[in-house]
């Protein structure tokens, strides 16, 4: 038998229905990831889960490299696609409905734009991605993300 419990309206967790989990591979978003599927699973939500292939540094390395733009671009998306994957398979015993999304962009404006485009009710994000990894704090993305989205946003440390 489930437990009842009183949720006071408008509260986030009693109301969710959508949760946009964003992924880069770094250790912040697999904390995130953990996170976001527990809060899934107790809302019973369904998980978006969102990895951005992000342009300007792919751009960067190519330049930098004399990389093919198109290759470089090629094998960020090939990664992104494995990442999700295995984020999905690792939520498999939380028992979630999952929906993959793979973009291009801006991280942050990525993040964003699906989440209101999907009209989630709550962004998980790590605090500090693959980019920001070597300073302390709150990564830029993570920060972008908690001033430019329109829902609450969980940053997870």
């Amino acid at each position: 038998m489930e437990t009842l419990r009183y949720c006071a309206p408008g509260h986030i967790f009693c109301r969710a229905n959508k949760v946009l989990l964003a992924v880069d591979g770094s250790e912040g978003s697999a904390k995130a990831a953990t996170v976001a599927f527990e809060v899934a699973e107790m809302t019973k939500s369904t998980l978006y889960i969102i990895n951005v292939v992000p342009t300007s540094v792919a751009q960067q390395f190519s330049l930098i490299s004399d990389s093919d733009l198109e290759e470089v671009l090629r094998k960020y998306e090939e990664s992104g696609r494995t990442l999700l994957e295995g984020t999905k398979v690792a939520a498999d015993e939380y028992n979630l409905e999952i929906e993959l999304i793979l973009e291009k962009g801006s991280p942050s404006e990525r993040i964003i734009l699906q989440a209101k485009d999907l009209g989630v009710d709550l962004i998980v994000i790590g605090s500090r991605g693959v980019a920001s990894s070597l300073r302390s704090g709150v990564g830029s993305s993570a920060e972008r993300v908690v001033l430019g989205s329109d829902c609450p946003v969980l940053v997870v440390k």
